[in-house]
């Protein structure tokens, strides 16, 4: 799995940057969440506007966990 941030600065600039490579042991929702989490976690990250996934069934506690976990 791959982590990619984009961006916009306060001069609109836009910037995309790739966090991190993971190898995630299996494919289940809460699994992936907390990889996710960790890794925007690493970068300082606490915040998120948007999440952008494949077709697979987990991503959908995927998309929950993280609500639960990140900030308002």
């Amino acid at each position: 799995m791959s982590l990619i941030a984009h961006w916009i600065d306060n001069e609109w600039n836009l910037y995309k940057r790739i966090l991190n490579f993971y190898q995630v042991s299996n494919h289940m929702g809460e699994t992936i969440g907390q990889v996710i989490e960790n890794c925007l976690l690493d970068w300082g990250i606490d915040k998120l506007l948007t999440v952008t996934v494949d077709n697979t069934s987990s991503n959908s506690v995927t998309i929950s966990y993280l609500k639960n976990v990140m900030k308002d």
